[in-house]
């Protein structure tokens, strides 16, 4: 709020000194890290003073005191409220180097402007909005992607008449009213995208907008760092090269110099996330505006920049590449190098390298970004590989501190790199002696459109006192050269740990040949010769196990079985390098063995030596022993001890049978019988159970008859899966007669004997079962079997009267024939009368029965003379019908001569 002072009197000094001390004493007081501070200094001029300080002195205390601030980052805003009759007078503060750009204000709305001026310079979200439409109206627009959060109204006392949005009223708040200024705010909720208007009856009001999104000039850097409306300098003489970016949601939207001209995109910020533009300022003004979007009315996010060129900040040099020194490294990689040149010490330094490739597009695409690390006037990266047969133009950004000023610099430089094959992953210089296990990872690539077979190498080396080639170690590498892309491949030197201890010299020869084997002139990257050395020191070898465990063997039966067992030695090495070790069997309590060694393995600060017991057969069980014989590549090495003694132990199998077997009835020639034996085994299946003999003898009538192997055969059995739960094994054992077997021939024989069973491939090691079995005679074959339980209990009760009762007819019989042929009969048997058989007589006889059954119990006739009351049956009896047999007087009729 600004009202004219009633209450001063001419005095005619003016002191900026006083207030400055007094700026001076009020920021120190209230200073805060990381907080941005600034001095807004008003004042009607030059400085003045009464006779007790000179005028000289007190413009020097002026400026040391503008250096103190500018020391502290504070910024200083000068503002020369001018005469209305003699004008402005600002000459001393403009000469002033470390002060901002002075302002001038004639009246107080020009003062209202100006303030509202250097708050949207202090804060790079706001924007001040002056513009006016056909109606004298305050009037802008306003988009999405600007991200909008507030408007705010500044205008003198009952100006502001009206607030629009689309020709429609939108809703402000008063946030000061004092008499003189208003500040009305559109509330939050109704700040949307769209045309805006405010009506005000006094030209001096305006728009202060603060927006989400909002341009930054990253380099030159801000003097305060804090303070993006700090000056930025460069060296004089020199075009800055400007590097600006977008913030907020419209960081993507194009950005523009002078709101005319479009930045083109030069890479990533320091996060790698928003997009940088870069251009060079060639204008020499020292003010510079950007704008993000491409809005050509309000409102245009625009930020104003003052640059300043000083003569006495050190300039940039390039050190690589140069034409001269490219900067290129042996294992293809690219040293940049960049620092400032002779005059005012620097610190603080902080850079980035960009390279763009220029190959195909003057333009360029950006490939490589990166922070370099400074030190001293110097700064270096050597993490930017290029291709070969390319183009590059290298950009070095370079920020630092001289005499108490930041400022910021830019060089840059042109890398063409020639055709060629590259081969990088070794060390430089390579030391043989640091070589991995597996060698060096390589990749090979090639940057040339000419056809390459492939890439090969090879290893001269000598003794380093005497000049004399070794032999034993070499180098095969030989890896295809891809027509676009990489290969990779490992190059590792065979039998450096056959060398004898001393010092080697050499090289690895590079070549490159044609897809049809032919040597291809061509360049090679690093170089086609790199120096490598070697250094074998004396070492010795202290074994620290006396004896070579290699624990316990199952044996197996089967014929496949072998010995294949590992034992790993610990060696420690007293000084050097670890050599090879070799193993071998010195004395075996087996035959059939052997023993081979692999690689050394590192464990710890000791080495492990693995040896192998192997055999060519199969190895019966029980134990092996014996030495091990161990040597170094040559008598220059030293081995303690030089065998150790070894041992193997060869579990053997246990089996056994549980059970006889009785095959029963076995006689006759090819006659079979199967019988299950329980077995139980703990080796692993499949196995095989063989019969290695059968013995049997038996009581033939004619004294003992001894059977073999001609008489009795008994086949091999292979079982596999899985016993039963309580172990066993069921196995079926087949007993087959190769011949018949003799018998009594009244009562048979009863063999009994022995089976010899055995597991093949487990000699000594049998099992007798006892068997048996007859050789029966044919009653014992045929009729006994069913015969014997008839007559045995419990059917004897049954049986035994029904034998007498057939005794006793028997016998009638046999006595009735010598019965007096010539006596009549005296019972006369009726003859049943046969009628012919209907032809369905099975149909009809199946349905009468059972029509007849169903109408009630059959009648009961007694016509057979075992149903005749002659016989002593009582009950119901019809009289017999004639017969018609006549019966003669010689017994031709006698019934008893009938057949039963």
């Amino acid at each position: 709020s600004l009202e004219a002072p009633t209450n001063y009197l001419p005095r005619g000094y003016t002191r900026m000194d006083l207030g400055l001390a007094e700026a001076m004493r009020l920021l120190d007081a209230v200073r805060q890290p990381n907080r941005s501070q600034y001095v807004l200094l008003l004042t009607d001029g030059e400085p003045t003073a009464d006779g007790t300080l000179p005028l000289a002195a007190q413009k020097q205390l002026i400026r040391e005191q503008f250096e103190q601030l500018r020391g502290a980052g504070v910024l200083v805003f000068p503002v020369v409220l001018c005469n209305p009759t003699s004008g402005c007078s600002g000459e001393f503060l403009k000469d002033q180097s470390s002060t901002a750009l002075v302002r001038d204000a004639a009246n107080a709305p020009e003062l209202l402007r100006v303030f509202s001026e250097l708050f949207a310079e202090m804060k790079s979200d706001r924007s001040v909005v002056t513009a006016r439409d056909a109606n004298g109206s305050i009037a802008f627009t306003t988009r999405a992607s600007q991200g909008v959060q507030e408007i705010a109204l500044v205008s003198p006392r009952a100006a502001l008449s009206a607030v629009r949005q689309e020709g429609n009223p939108a809703l402000t708040s008063s946030l000061l009213n004092d008499g003189n200024v208003e500040l009305n705010v559109v509330n939050g909720g109704s700040v949307s995208p769209g045309a805006w208007s405010a009506e005000t009856s006094d030209l001096s009001a305006f728009a202060v907008i603060r927006a989400a999104s909002y341009p930054e000039l990253i380099f030159p850097p801000p003097s305060a760092l804090s303070s993006p409306a700090s000056v930025r300098y460069y060296p004089a003489g020199k075009q800055p090269l400007l590097v600006v970016r977008g913030a907020g949601p419209a960081a993507g939207e194009p950005l523009l110099l002078d709101g005319r001209t479009p930045i083109p995109t030069f890479g990533k910020d320091a996060g790698g996330v928003d997009a940088l533009g870069a251009v060079a300022y060639s204008t020499g003004a020292n003010e510079v505006t950007i704008q993000l979007g491409d809005d050509s009315r309000p409102l245009q996010l625009r930020r104003t920049f003052r640059l300043e060129g000083r003569a006495d900040l050190p300039r940039l040099e390039v050190f690589t590449p140069r034409p001269d020194d490219p900067g290129l490294l042996e294992d293809g990689r690219a040293r940049l190098q960049v620092g400032f040149g002779p005059g005012l010490p620097v610190t603080g330094l902080a850079a980035t390298a960009y390279v763009s490739d220029i190959t195909d597009d003057e333009n360029g695409a950006l490939v490589f970004q990166d922070a370099m690390t400074c030190v001293a006037r110097l700064c270096i990266v050597a993490d930017f590989t290029p291709a070969d047969g390319r183009s590059y133009r290298v950009t070095y950004l370079v920020s630092a501190l001289a005499d108490g000023i930041r400022f910021g610099d830019w060089a840059e430089a042109t890398l063409a790199v020639e055709p060629a094959v590259y081969l990088r992953g070794l060390p430089s210089p390579i030391d043989l002696n640091r070589m991995p296990a597996e060698g060096w990872p390589v990749t090979v690539g090639a940057g040339t459109a000419e056809e390459i077979g492939s890439l090969t190498a090879r290893l001269s080396l000598r003794l380093a006192d005497t000049g004399e080639v070794v032999s034993q170690a070499a180098l095969n590498f030989e890896i295809d050269v891809p027509e676009s892309g990489t290969e990779t491949g490992f190059l590792r030197v065979e039998g450096l740990d056959l060398l004898r201890p001393g010092s080697y010299t050499g090289e690895i020869e590079l070549a490159a040949t044609t897809p049809s084997g032919l040597p291809m002139d061509v360049k090679i990257r690093p170089s086609p010769v790199l120096p490598v050395a070697l250094t074998v020191a004396r070492s010795a070898a202290r074994l620290q196990s006396q004896v070579a465990d290699f624990g316990e063997v199952k044996f197996d039966t089967s014929p496949n079985f072998r010995i294949s067992e590992e034992t790993l030695l610990p060696v420690t090495f007293d000084a050097g390098k670890p050599f090879r070790l070799t193993a071998a069997l010195a004395e075996s309590s087996c035959v059939g063995l052997s023993l081979t060694s692999g690689e050394l393995q590192a464990e710890g600060d000791r080495w492990l030596l693995p040896v192998q017991l192997t055999s060519l057969a199969p190895v019966l069980p029980g134990g092996c022993s014996g030495q091990i014989r161990l040597t170094g590549p040559s008598e220059d090495f030293d081995l303690f001890p030089s065998s150790v003694e070894w041992r193997l132990r060869i579990r053997g199998v246990e089996w056994s049978v549980v059970g006889d077997l009785d095959f029963g009835d076995v006689g006759g020639a090819g006659e079979r019988s199967t019988q299950p034996l329980l077995l139980r085994f703990d080796g692993s299946t499949p196995f095989v159970v063989q019969v290695e003999g059968i013995e049997a003898a038996g009581e033939t009538g004619d004294g003992v008859t001894q059977l073999d192997e001609s008489f009795l055969e008994s086949r091999q059995i292979e079982v596999s899966g899985k016993p039963n739960a309580d172990g066993y094994y069921e196995i079926p054992v087949g007993l087959v007669a190769r011949k018949s077997i003799p018998h009594d021939p009244l009562r048979g024989s009863f063999y009994s004997g022995d089976l010899t069973l055995g597991i093949e491939g487990l000699p000594g090691e049998s099992r007798s079962v006892a068997i048996s079995f007859r050789s029966p005679t044919v009653y014992q074959r045929y009729v006994e079997w069913w015969l014997r339980p008839i007559y045995s209990l419990p059917w004897l009760l049954c049986t035994g009267p029904l034998t007498l009762l057939l005794l006793l007819i028997l016998v009638a019989r046999v006595r009735n024939r010598g019965y007096v042929e010539e006596e009549e009969p005296v019972v006369t048997l009726p003859q049943p009368e046969f009628q012919p058989e209907p032809e369905n007589a099975f149909v009809t006889a199946t349905f009468v029965d059972a029509a007849s059954a169903e109408a009630g119990p059959p009648e009961v006739r007694w016509e057979s003379q075992w149903g005749d009351v002659e016989w002593g049956f009582g009950g119901e009896q019809r009289p017999p019908a004639p017969s018609a047999v006549t019966w003669s007087g010689n017994g031709a009729a006698d019934p008893w001569k009938s057949g039963w």
